[in-house]
């Protein structure tokens, strides 16, 4: 014989297995509060290995642009701008600002001297690489 006692029915003195209706919604909140933790864990997870990508790269890239600017400074004379076409991380861009600069020294000669900066950027996570360096103006070679 069945009766009805609280929320539970009771068949032949036992309770039916089951759950209620507040322990199913207390499990649910408990799991949907693991998986957006572990999602957000995820996002930052690729984020962060992007990051790396870029900070592996973008030094190699500006030495590289550097170098092209040693070897032809009057190509670069003012301010230049332009996109790797093959760089590991896709979508980097690279601007090169070459400023020209006399010195004078105690003997009263000067100096002639290039201040070079080749920034890298990242489009996609708002990141710069930045590189500065004298170069000698009639040789090209870095200013020791």
């Amino acid at each position: 014989m069945m009766t009805m006692s609280g929320f539970r029915i009771k068949r032949k003195g036992r309770d039916c297995g089951g759950f209620t209706l507040l322990e199913v919604l207390v499990a649910l909140s408990i799991i949907a509060i693991v998986l957006v933790a572990a999602l957000r864990l995820q996002g930052q997870s690729v984020a962060m290995n992007e990051t790396a990508r870029f900070y592996a790269a973008a030094p190699f890239l500006a030495q590289q642009k550097m170098a092209e600017v040693r070897f032809d400074p009057q190509r670069f004379m003012g301010s230049e701008s332009g996109r790797f076409e093959q760089s590991s991380p896709p979508g980097l861009d690279w601007q090169v600002a070459l400023e020209p600069v006399e010195i004078s020294s105690p003997e009263d000669t000067l100096l002639q001297m290039y201040f070079a900066t080749v920034t890298i950027r990242s489009g996609t996570l708002k990141i710069n690489y930045v590189l500065r360096d004298s170069i000698h103006a009639v040789t090209g070679d870095r200013h020791q």
